[in-house]
């Protein structure tokens, strides 16, 4: 056995010999165990009082990548055209603090669809909207003891003191209704009305001033060449409050006019439905998701509850009579089944606390994280709880533990461990809402870990001292025997089966010689007992000659055997007859047999082995398929609540405005010389490089002080004969007079930076501009990310004007880009790490490679068959398949190690592997299933997607932990040597059999 044990000493004996001395820790130190993690969560939980001013409500800061190239662009804009509240122009706006986007539509007709917005009755009631925003809609404000109503107009940004008051309403009406005039001058009005004001799309002209109706109407059908149009499906409006020393007013203003315009129970209007966007209302909607998911935690608890209690109850089984007599109340376990659920929340807390202690920022994207902390205690669990009922419960409660925390060390270490590498690499992604996620996520497996194998260990303890003193698992009082047990409801309430000490005492001479026969038969026994690798093992020949070489005379005096010597005062005393027992029992549960005689078998079958493997093909060849349909993207929509308002806006504005209508910022940071005529043939050529693509309008929707200009001189020089400008001087010169005369110089002037030459003012030049370019064909993340690139290649192309582009779905699309080069680092990076685990922790080389095929063919399974299901890959769906390879670690590790660890040929490796742990994985994966469920009732699409992705992880990973894997394993490892490997489900079944319960009363099932 010596020779076998050199052989066989990798890191995996080490670490289960660990875990079986850290047992009798346990059992030694339970009080303190038990209690010490309620008073470290109770500590770290006044990390909460710091949540509200470590809570960041920015959506783009959560979306996007921290290096992300809108923010550079932005900034831009920012250093050019700093924002001026009193010198504000819409359309010229790229920071929307203080904005209020309102898009207005008449309620749909079955049948008809949407009505035209150009009708009366809609203007009208449109118009009665406006007025009532503008003048009517106040909010109440203390100051100095007196109380105001502040509105619109006290908050407005202006331009010269003047609000922007949707004036386009009026425009939109019939001409004879602009005003009311004396009869002296109504032709004379009238005239001026026909010819001066131009109502045409996407651009139309009061007087020389140009007015983008592109963006004011949308869904507009044209009845000429010229830009006429006789219908509108929506028409928009725009209110912009100022922030600053009167933000906090305005903010309380922009979330009356979201209440006025979207209450669902007293309408603004009869005949008007509407979308509102405002600058804090993404975050409004992420907090109203995170709002709903909260009560669900509650009930996912509750329900898990339930179903461990449920779990760990066993059941008596009349042996002659073949039928279940009653409930088990000594062996069941339900106080475990409350301390798994304890466990994975206290971590939750212990996480989220200590995060916040260390200022971490928060956001209501990390609220799905405790579902996942949950699902993974809950798996390790299982895992526990089933080793405990492996071990012979005629052994001491200490020696018990030992042997459940052994047998268990190396499946629950995989499972935290892999679980922790996997969250712990997306803490290094790009993505800030990825990154918090698995940040608050990470640290609640840690926690998760550390609290299972001391408060939940420490709860074992307490659950096998009742065990085995007979006392009843929910009461505490002495059970019942089943002869004892009068009525069905004593039989279902208050029996159990005969504790050990009653046992021993009344069968102590025949496990006395039952012991001496085992001690006899250990020298051909097949399986390496954790005593053979236990410093302190309880077998006499190993026991004395470990104690002589750890505590012999040389060491004995050592720093390392003091250590060695306290380590073993801190354990719990094994008992003399614990040497005269097996570690595991020989009662078979129901499972057991399951696995064994039915599943197992069936599953090995050449028969199923063909469907198995037409079925794999089935299953990768979807898969592949899935991943040629891969797109990227998430729909701002989906990240709030179908029912919040919001999603109205989204729903209405890509009806319109992102079909046609919107406008990007195109900056020329290095204007060249304008007057030459081979540089404004390049500033043209660039121009109509913008204009022509699949996403954006012709030259009819661009506004450019460019072409006013020039247009401008033309008409002087054909109208009054003024020379055209001869010289550069000239041609500024002659621009810096018309933005003093132009009808639009209010708005040209907002597109223009001058150099201004301080000892020659006629000397200045334009050295930058900008100019703002129609949009189409917007509709999707996928428009979105392709348009973006699309436009900053063009910028690219013509680098000579340091061109720069932006548009306020620019924060998206650069996630978007981020998704797929994150994703592949992440999962090459993790996978790399899953492999050096699985290798450590298992010790074959051939294993490790198994399951990161395993890992690979569920990554892809994930993602194609995402795609299938109409999932784009997003910051939601990316975190789901980064969870994956943690989850599907878990079960194809505690498969893996089951089989390496089993004896006899493949086929019977497999099925003990089966046997041993086939229950625990599936409990594990549908707890995980269970925990999840109740969030299908959140009619988020959010919140959805990460259902989805889930449900396709769980069912993907327990598929090929009970039905792919033990089939490769069979063909990928070679027959490890049976003399070696010990069996991590106890004694030989032939064995099992001639010693199972010989007088067989009760036979307990579980």
């Amino acid at each position: 056995m010596s020779q076998h044990r050199g052989r066989y000493s990798t890191f995996d004996v080490y670490f289960i010999s660990l875990f079986f001395r850290w047992g009798l820790i346990v059992h030694k130190l339970r009080w303190i165990l038990f209690i010490s993690p309620f008073l470290l969560t109770a500590f770290l939980a006044f990390g909460f009082v710091w949540i509200r001013e470590l809570t960041t409500n920015d959506p783009q800061f959560v979306f996007s990548p921290d290096d992300a190239y809108w923010r550079f662009e932005r900034g831009v804009l920012s250093e050019h055209w700093p924002l001026d509240e009193q010198r504000f122009w819409p359309g010229k706006s790229y920071d929307y603090n203080g904005y209020v986007d309102v898009i207005a539509a008449g309620l749909p007709d079955k049948e008809l669809g949407r009505p035209n917005m150009l009708l009366s009755r809609y203007l009208n009631e449109l118009d009665r909207i406006n007025q009532y925003i503008i003048y009517n809609l106040t909010v109440s404000v203390e100051h100095e003891g007196l109380s105001y109503e502040v509105g619109f107009t006290d908050l407005c940004m202006s331009y010269d003191w003047k609000c922007y008051l949707n004036d386009h309403l009026t425009m939109l009406q019939p001409k004879h209704k602009w005003g009311t005039f004396n009869a002296d001058i109504a032709d004379f009005a009238k005239s001026i009305i026909e010819t001066e004001v131009k109502i045409t799309y996407p651009i139309g002209w009061r007087g020389t001033e140009p007015i983008y109706f592109g963006a004011l109407v949308g869904g507009v059908h044209l009845t000429d060449a010229d830009g006429h149009f006789d219908y509108v499906k929506a028409v928009r409006l725009t209110y912009n409050v100022r922030d600053g020393q009167v933000g906090n007013v305005s903010k309380v203003w922009r979330k009356k006019v979201a209440e006025y315009l979207t209450n669902k129970n007293v309408r603004a209007s009869d005949v008007l439905e509407f979308g509102m966007y405002h600058n804090e209302s993404l975050y409004e909607g992420l907090k109203d998701v995170a709002d709903e998911l909260n009560p669900k935690f509650a009930l996912t608890s509750t329900i898990l509850f339930i179903f461990c209690v449920g779990c760990s109850i066993v059941l008596l089984s009349d042996e002659k009579k073949r039928k279940l007599v009653g409930i088990d109340w000594v062996r069941s376990k339900p106080i475990l089944g409350l301390a798994a659920l304890i466990c994975p929340m206290m971590a939750v807390i212990s996480a989220f606390g200590l995060l916040l202690w260390l200022g971490v920022i928060y956001n209501e994207i990390v609220n799905v994280s405790p579902f996942i902390v949950l699902s993974v205690g809950l798996d390790d669990a299982f895992i526990m709880t089933a080793s405990w009922h492996r071990t012979n419960p005629q052994l001491s409660v200490a020696r018990r533990l030992a042997e459940a925390l052994a047998e268990a060390a190396v499946s629950i270490t995989i499972t935290s461990v892999t679980d922790m590498l996997t969250f712990g690499i997306g803490c290094y992604t790009t993505l800030p809402g990825v990154r918090l996620f698995c940040m608050y996520t990470f640290w609640g497996i840690t926690f998760t870990y550390l609290y299972q194998i001391t408060y939940f260990a420490a709860v074992m303890a307490f659950a096998g001292e009742m065990e085995d003193k007979g006392k009843h698992a929910l009461f505490g009082i002495k059970t019942l025997k089943m002869e004892q047990a009068e009525t069905p409801l004593k039989k279902y309430l208050f029996s159990g089966s005969v504790c050990r000490q009653e046992e021993n005492e009344s069968k102590a001479l025949e496990s006395e010689e039952s012991g001496l026969k085992r001690r006899a038969d250990k020298q051909t026994d097949k399986s390496v007992r954790f005593d053979d690798v236990t410093l302190y093992g309880s077998d006499p020949k190993i026991s004395s000659e470990v104690k002589s070489k750890s505590l012999g005379e040389k060491e004995r005096g050592s720093m390392k055997g003091m250590i060695k010597k306290f380590l073993k005062s801190m354990e719990s005393a094994q008992h003399e007859w614990d040497e005269k027992f097996d570690s595991h029992h020989c009662k078979e549960t129901f499972v057991n047999r399951l696995f064994r005689e039915v599943y197992g078998p069936f599953l090995l079958t050449t028969r199923t082995q063909l469907y198995i493997l037409f079925f794999y093909a089935v299953y990768a060849t979807g898969a592949i398929y899935g991943l040629t349909q891969v797109k990227e993207g998430l729909n701002p929509r989906n990240l709030v609540r179908n029912s919040f308002y919001l999603a109205d806006f989204y729903e209405l504005i890509d009806e319109t405005f992102w079909e046609e209508g919107l406008q990007m910022q195109v900056v020329v940071n290095n204007a060249p010389d304008l007057f030459a005529p081979s540089q404004r043939q390049q500033i043209g050529e660039m121009i109509s490089a913008f204009e022509n693509t699949p996403y954006t309008m012709r030259h009819n929707a661009t506004m450019i002080w460019l072409d006013a200009f020039e247009a401008k001189l033309r008409s002087d020089w054909e109208e009054f004969n003024i020379t055209l400008p001869e010289t550069s001087a000239q041609w500024y010169q002659r621009c810096q007079e018309w933005l003093l005369t132009a009808g639009g110089r209010r708005l040209w002037e907002l597109d223009m930076v001058w150099e201004r030459n301080e000892t020659n003012p006629t000397d200045s030049r334009v050295k930058a501009f900008r100019f703002q370019v129609g949009l189409r064909n917007y509709k999707t993340p996928t428009d979105h990310t392709n348009s973006c690139k699309l436009m900053r290649d063009i910028a690219e192309h013509y680098r000579q004007f340091n061109v720069t582009t932006f548009h306020e779905y620019y924060p998206f699309a650069d996630q978007y880009l981020e998704l797929k080069p994150a994703l592949y680092r992440n999962c090459i990076l993790a996978l790399l790490c899953m492999m050096f685990v699985s290798f450590v922790m298992i010790p074959n080389l051939a294993a490790a490679f198994v399951i990161t095929a395993a890992i690979v063919s569920i990554d892809i399974g994930v993602l194609g068959y995402m795609s299938l299901w109409g999932i784009n890959l997003e910051s939601v769906s990316m975190i789901t398949i980064i969870m994956s390879i943690g989850f599907s670690v878990d079960l194809s590790a505690h498969i893996t190690y089951a089989f390496v660890k089993s004896e006899g040929t493949n086929n019977e490796k497999a099925i003990a592997a089966l046997e041993t742990l086939g229950w625990p994985v599936f409990l594990g994966a549908f707890s995980t299933v269970v925990g999840i469920s109740v969030l299908i009732f959140v009619d988020a699409t959010i919140v959805n997607i990460f259902v989805k992705t889930v449900l396709l992880v769980i069912t993907f990973s327990l598929l090929h932990g009970i039905v792919f894997l033990p089939l490769l394993l069979i063909v990928a490892l070679p027959r490890l040597d049976v003399e070696c490997c010990k069996v991590i489900n106890g004694p030989k079944k032939s064995e099992m059999r001639k010693r199972e319960n010989s007088n067989g009363e009760n036979k307990a099932y579980k």
